[in-house]
Parts: structure tokens; C-alpha cells; sequence
């Protein structure tokens, strides 16, 4: 069934780029707002064809322009918080390499980082800042790598300064797949979740869309101000430490209260 809902879903997703991804890029491109709703609306249908249940918990969103730092899991992550609120999204610059993955790169709002190439970092804090001084809510997944989603792996600095520079405050999250066809979902389970190492895309859609389903909550917690910290690696580790108790939230939440549609 689910490999039915995708042969007939992912081309409609496919033709909604096409239909509504040039509109949004002219509408960036003269800094309009306009069409902010048009990726949110792109994730919700991946998310309806991929059975993709998602929550948010915690704390409610910060006013205005923030830096939103979180775990990351897998490709997964970037629809499930999509679907959510707009966003604007830190990405490895190879995204927009292929063609696909630059229309959905341009449908959202990305920033691009080259992790090879330190020394660009100022620049692509300074783009960041002018996103969040504009009112828009970037996504930092500062471990800067997805892991098997059993732990957070140390979160690195550098993009910190963004906020900084920006007077933006941090908020806090943390993504938790906890079910898999309807059922917890439990360690031996995550790598049909989880995207790290030497896994392939292809096969692990395919591997997605032969379950009955995921649930993702998404819990966030109270922003930090960057006022409060001496420098980004301060915050970072006081950043790193608030996403660490989401996690032992998220993992002492009773099963029953995990399961609610968005």
C-alpha cells in the first residue's frame, strides 16, 4: 500500500515543485514574504506520502528571527520540521548539486555551508544573521553530521556567531522517531529511521515506504539568549546541554502520549 501511495504521491510532490517553485524563487529573490507557506505545504504532502505522523511539544515558537538548533537523524528530519512552521535550513552545498535536490533547496530557503572550506564560515554566518535579521527562523543541526539516533554526538560551534551577530536567540529541539508502525519504536529499529554512514538514499526511502508508518514529536525547549553567554562556544555547550534534557524528556514520555496526529 505505502509503495502505491508513492507511485501516485511523489509524482504530485514533483509536479507541485514544478508549479509552485518559480513563484516562491522570484518572491525571494526581491526579498518578499510571499509563498512563506509554500514549502510548509510541500513537507506536509511528503510527510502524508512517506506516513510521516508528526508532533510538536515544549515550548512555543521565539518572536521574530532565531537560530533553532537540533539533533539530526536522517534526511527525514528536514520534512517533519518543515512541515511544521517555515523555515530556513542550513545545508551542505552538495544539496544543490543535483537537480532535484536544488528545485527542493530553492522551493525552501536554504543557506549553504562548504564544510570543506573553513575559512567561508564567516560568510555563511553573515547569511545566516541577515535570514534571521529578516525575521526568518534558521535551522542549525550543529552535530554538522546525522548519527543512529541512540545519541547526540558533541555539537561544534562555528555557526553559533550567526546569533550572535544577528542578537537572535537560540532555540532548543530535539526530534524523536519513537514509533514504527504503530508500534515504539526500539533500538534495533532505528536504522530503518536513522541515515548515517554509507547508506544510499534510494534504498532507504524504499525502506520508509514499506513500513506502516513513523512518528516523529518534536519537542522544543525555552530559547536561549546569546546575551547570557560570553562567546559561541558557551553557548554552544549550554545549547548542546538543553537539547541533551529534551532527549531524556522525550524518552520518559509515557507511549500513549506519543501518538497524535499533527
Amino acid at each position: 500500500m505505502s509503495l502505491a501511495r508513492a507511485a501516485l504521491g511523489l509524482p504530485l510532490a514533483g509536479l507541485y515543485l514544478l508549479v509552485c517553485g518559480p513563484p516562491r524563487r522570484i518572491a525571494q529573490r526581491f526579498g518578499s514574504r510571499f509563498g512563506r507557506l509554500t514549502p510548509v505545504m510541500f513537507h506536509r504532502l511528503l510527510c502524508a506520502i512517506l506516513r510521516v505522523e508528526v508532533r510538536r511539544l515544549g515550548a512555543a515558537s521565539a518572536p521574530g528571527g532565531r537560530l533553532v538548533v537540533a539533533n539530526h537523524v536522517s534526511w527525514l528530519d528536514i520534512p517533519a520540521m518543515g512541515a511544521t512552521e517555515p523555515l530556513t535550513f542550513l545545508a551542505k552545498k552538495e544539496i544543490g548539486g543535483p537537480w532535484l535536490g536544488r528545485q527542493v533547496a530553492d522551493l525552501q530557503g536554504v543557506v549553504y555551508v562548504d564544510r570543506q572550506r573553513k575559512r567561508l564560515i564567516p560568510r555563511v554566518n553573515a547569511d545566516m544573521a541577515s535570514a534571521m535579521e529578516r525575521g526568518e527562523a534558521v535551522v542549525l543541526f550543529a552535530e554538522a553530521t546525522t548519527g543512529d539516533g541512540n545519541r547526540l554526538l558533541k555539537f561544534r560551534s562555528s555557526h553559533f556567531e550567526a546569533a550572535r551577530t544577528a542578537g537572535a536567540c537560540v532555540q532548543p529541539a530535539y526530534l524523536h522517531f519513537c514509533r514504527l508502525d504503530g508500534f515504539p519504536l526500539v533500538r534495533s529499529d532505528r536504522p530503518v529511521v536513522a541515515w548515517y554512514g554509507d547508506m544510499t538514499f534510494l534504498p532507504h526511502l524504499l525502506a520508509i515506504l514499506r513500513t506502516g508508518g513513523v512518528a516523529c514529536d518534536i519537542h522544543y525547549g525555552e530559547p536561549i539568549r546569546v546575551g547570557d553567554f560570553p562567546d559561541r562556544k558557551a553557548l554552544a555547550r549550554a545549547t548542546e546541554a538543553a537539547v541533551r534534557q529534551l532527549a531524556e524528556v522525550a524518552r520518559r514520555a509515557p507511549i500513549s502520549q506519543r501518538r497524535q496526529t499533527r
